[in-house]
């Protein structure tokens, strides 16, 4: 058995995914984990295939972020990963080939990983975890796939709105959680309004794809508005209610760079004390 300290958990899974083009098990893995194999897969020229064994709530947790739920749908689409759930998972996180496991221990920032090639001992874990998935309950992510998302928005409002809402929603895994509130909907708002976008057509539009309901955008459309961050106005059509067109409240959320839209944001916002 070798024993690797490693304080780069990226550098590990690079390591493992260039020497491994087949089947590699991930079992009983952290939020963390998850998060970094998605990311590590959807910018990876030749990725392996990826099969998560997970508990619930951990896999719950992980896609409640838009952005990780999203590069997951997409890569699950294409086969490249696959969540199932299992109730009887080790202490430990595991990676798994046909001939390698991978014991990975968490220490503070570092990550020590314990690898173990010899056989018929790595061979007894994989048929025991394969076993064990062929049993176990996929899960399913109702979240759109990220190359969903874009083309959409691409196609119903144009280039310039797809790529705002592309460089701008990598900005929302960096936000401290007292601005959860501040999701993909209200950045979604916050790019419609900064090109004048009806709210029946975005809201619409975020409906039809999955993103979520014309309720929840309505709703976000308000908390936004009290927040000073957008306005409205009518906008008459010739058959049925008037639209109402979004726009921002403020200059600053219309000149700052896509990426820096959310953090401009909480600058707007107003201070409890």
């Amino acid at each position: 058995m070798d024993s690797t300290p490693n304080h780069n958990l990226d550098s590990t899974l690079q390591t493992l995914f260039s020497k491994n083009t087949g089947q590699v098990f991930v079992i009983g893995p952290s939020k963390r984990l998850i998060t970094s194999i998605t990311n590590l897969l959807f910018t990876s020229l030749n990725p392996p295939s990826i099969r998560i064994l997970s508990d619930g709530p951990t896999i719950k947790e992980t896609t409640n972020d838009f952005i990780t739920a999203s590069y997951i749908s997409e890569l699950s689409s294409t086969g490249i990963l696959e969540l199932r759930t299992a109730e009887t998972l080790p202490k430990n996180e595991l990676l798994l080939t046909s001939n390698s496991l991978i014991t990975i221990i968490n220490a503070g920032n570092s990550t020590l990983t314990l690898t173990t090639p010899a056989q018929p001992i790595t061979e007894d874990v994989y048929t025991f975890y394969n076993n064990l998935w062929s049993q176990s309950i996929p899960f399913h992510i109702a979240t759109p796939p990220f190359s969903l998302v874009l083309d959409s928005l691409q196609s119903k409002f144009g280039s310039t709105v797809e790529s705002d809402f592309a460089i701008a929603i990598l900005s929302l895994q960096k936000l401290p959680s007292s601005y959860d509130f501040l999701d993909e909907v209200a950045l979604s708002l916050l790019i419609a309004a900064r090109n004048q976008i009806l709210l029946y057509d975005l809201s619409r539009w975020g409906e039809d794809i999955g993103l979520a309901s014309r309720a929840t955008f309505s709703r976000t459309k308000q908390l936004l508005q009290q927040l000073n961050l957008i306005t409205t106005e009518t906008v008459p059509v010739n058959v049925g209610r008037p639209r109402l067109r979004l726009r921002l409240n403020h200059p600053l959320l219309e000149t700052c760079p896509p990426g820096k839209l959310l953090t401009a944001a909480t600058e707007l916002l107003p201070r409890n004390g």
